[in-house]
């Protein structure tokens, strides 16, 4: 099949496309340097585009037969908001794909999406899904919870953090849940959902195995990389606080009140129907860390 895939070169992207070479797919990428691409996802064919600006997109898209539409952010620069990305990028690529005559679209939103949510970020990613469902493509939608593996910039950050930290700061009490995926998994489901007919039409939930507090999914992440450090929890209305004041004095601030709000919110889900659906590993926590971290200590 030949698919055309936007977020090329970003975390998943790059994952993902392995995983559409590995199972005989043809792919198209959609980057914004080509420089960038060639050294991120070589053996592809790469067009360059921005998914802000419809007339880059319709051209690279025809003659293929699926979208995978990966772009997101988590953090709102200059040019580049929550409604810019999640919503008026999303209906730019779905016309798009309509207009070239694609079959199938396969859309990454994420896990605690609805309309009336209390984050930018979960508001505007409905807005991309309402989008898609509205667009005439047969679709697929994919809800996941943190996405986790080697090259994602949660875990990055995090260690990084970690690592030039005297303590190990946990953000309040540290039992908001979670429910982090290997991104192994989530490239199987993708990659299955282009030729399962069973998932047309669905949304579906990606998480790992169990919900677990976010600490625990920390101290995890910590005993995975060798880090031994005693803990510290720093009360929510302070990194709260602090982070309205990092957002007013920084470009890009380590931490933002949205991604704050989404982590008390918590991010966890039913995996029933992404396992009746698709053939996954689903992989544990610890198995899925110690496969690329393990190394590294």
């Amino acid at each position: 099949m030949n698919v055309f895939i936007t977020g090329t070169t970003g975390f998943v992207g790059s994952h993902m496309v392995k995983g559409l070479l590995r199972a005989g797919h043809t792919v198209r990428g959609l980057v914004r340097s080509l420089d960038k691409g060639r050294a991120r996802t070589p053996g592809i064919d790469l067009s360059p585009g921005n998914i802000l600006e419809p007339a880059s997109l319709r051209d690279p898209m025809y003659g293929c037969e699926a979208v995978i539409h990966l772009v997101g952010i988590i953090l709102e620069v200059r040019g580049a908001t929550f409604e810019d990305i999640h919503h008026h990028g999303t209906r730019n690529v779905v016309e798009a794909a309509k207009e070239a005559g694609v079959g199938r679209f396969l859309h990454m939103s994420a896990l605690g999406t609805r309309p009336n949510a209390a984050s930018a970020y979960h508001q505007t990613k409905w807005k991309g899904e309402e989008a898609v469902r509205a667009g005439g493509i047969p679709w697929v939608i994919f809800r996941p919870s943190i996405i986790y593996g080697p090259g994602d910039g949660f875990t990055s950050q995090m260690l990084d953090m970690m690592r030039k930290a005297p303590l190990r700061p946990i953000v309040g009490s540290g039992q908001y849940p979670v429910q982090p995926i290997f991104i192994q998994d989530v490239v199987d489901c993708f990659v299955q959902a282009l030729t399962n007919s069973a998932a047309l039409g669905r949304e579906f939930a990606l998480g790992g195995p169990r919900p677990m507090p976010v600490e625990e999914m920390l101290d995890q992440l910590a005993a995975a990389a060798g880090i031994r450090k005693p803990k510290i929890h720093l009360p929510y209305w302070f990194m709260y606080g602090g982070a309205a004041l990092l957002e007013a004095v920084l470009a890009r601030p380590p931490v933002t009140r949205d991604q704050l709000t989404m982590m008390r919110e918590g991010s966890t889900c039913d995996c029933g129907p992404m396992l009746e659906t698709f053939r996954v590993k689903h992989w544990p926590l610890e198995e899925g860390l110690r496969s690329y971290l393990g190394s590294r200590q």
